[in-house]
């Protein structure tokens, strides 16, 4: 027999919990990066919209992640001319990043990814524990986040998302 009490026991079990991570706030705070993700391409394209030009209609997408579960976000659609461009969110637990947009058009797909303000290429970070259990530890917090956009392998890199980069990621998925 041990000299441990069960109520000793369950306390010290308690004191080892680890923070748990709010998944609503995950997901609330990916739905808002999102919206100014749409904020910022609506602005790049408002010339040609309000000139006619370009059209820009949104949907409903439900995703479904792990821990979060299912959710509705929006999805838009550009369409010049007889082209359409879909930007289709992917999630926000996606790995490397903290949330991924694809812009699909008939000849190519560019993917918009949600990543620390400063980085210009994904970074590697390993972190070892003793413990062979699997934990669900909270992420680092990243104070500034900023959409770019991602380069295909093997040399990865972050484009900044500005308005020439964009119209050029239209004209690349849209073969112009």
């Amino acid at each position: 027999m041990t000299d441990m009490s069960f109520d000793d026991f369950v306390n010290q079990q308690i004191a080892k919990e680890e923070p748990s991570i709010d998944w609503i706030q995950v997901r609330d705070d990916w739905k808002k990066h999102l919206d100014e993700f749409y904020q910022l391409v609506e602005g790049f394209l408002q010339k040609y919209t309000n000139q006619g030009k370009v059209h820009i209609t949104r949907a409903t997408k439900q995703i479904t992640e792990e821990h979060i579960g299912s959710y509705d976000v929006k999805s838009l659609e550009v369409q010049i001319g007889t082209i359409k461009v879909r930007l289709d969110p992917i999630g926000r637990r996606v790995l490397g990043v903290k949330g991924r947009v694809d812009m699909h058009g008939p000849h190519g797909t560019v993917k918009f990814v949600l990543v620390p303000k400063t980085d210009s290429s994904p970074t590697i970070l390993v972190i070892q524990e003793a413990s062979s259990e699997v934990k669900d530890e909270p992420e680092p917090v990243i104070k500034e986040l900023a959409w770019k956009i991602l380069t295909p392998p093997p040399n990865i890199k972050y484009i900044e998302l500005e308005e020439e980069s964009f119209l050029s990621a239209i004209m690349e998925v849209a073969n112009a």
